[in-house]
């Protein structure tokens, strides 16, 4: 990942990014996420109502550090789903800390197959919603 790019940014409308230390820290402790051990790579998702909320934790000296992504009402924003899952392949892709671009790309994967039944349930009213955007591009497991 960028160490230089904006400390926080929307990506696209519902998808926000930051490497805010003092924000992604007070969104750990908010939600009973905040890791004990900092000497290993941490991958920490959690939902903070319909937002889908995935932690990144670097302890490497040259990019010590956290990262955050949010996608915004996960159940029925899942273009982001899969720009996040894009995004994370082509870190592996490029080698880039492979074992936790795996580890958060698979569980983006495991949010997109799960995507209707979220949507089916905290959005009723659009349960009538076809199946979900672009299933022609996704991999399965």
């Amino acid at each position: 990942m960028n160490k230089y790019m904006e400390p926080s940014q929307y990506l696209t409308p519902n998808l926000y990014i930051s490497r805010n230390e003092s924000e992604i820290i007070d969104c750990l402790v908010d939600h009973h996420e905040m890791p004990r051990d900092f000497e290993e790579s941490k991958v920490i998702s959690f939902f903070a109502g319909k937002d889908f909320h995935l932690v990144l934790y670097f302890p490497q000296l040259s990019d010590r550090g956290f990262q955050m992504f949010v996608v915004r009402d996960f159940s029925v924003h899942v273009d982001e789903l899969f720009a996040l899952r894009e995004l994370f392949g082509r870190l592996i892709e490029d080698g880039h800390n492979m074992r936790q671009m795996k580890k958060a790309q698979y569980r983006v994967d495991h949010l997109i197959h799960m995507a209707r039944t979220f949507r089916a349930m905290m959005h009723k009213e659009l349960a009538h919603m076809e199946e979900d955007p672009r299933p022609d591009s996704f991999n399965s497991f």
